[in-house]
């Protein structure tokens, strides 16, 4: 299995990249988080995996 985390601080953008791995077999693994960085800026985070088997 594989798996990653992708990260953004425009929500668009990743929802653009969640749906590029979804196209690549991954799949997304709970919610979206969104951290409050120490210079003001939201992170968002989604992490998703892909079955190697």
């Amino acid at each position: 299995m594989d798996y990653v985390i992708l990260d953004d601080f425009e929500l668009k953008n990743l929802q653009e990249k969640v749906n590029d791995l979804i196209k690549n077999g991954y799949q997304p693994i709970g919610g979206v988080s969104a951290v409050n960085q120490n210079d003001g800026f939201i992170e968002y985070l989604q992490s998703m995996v892909k079955d190697t088997d």
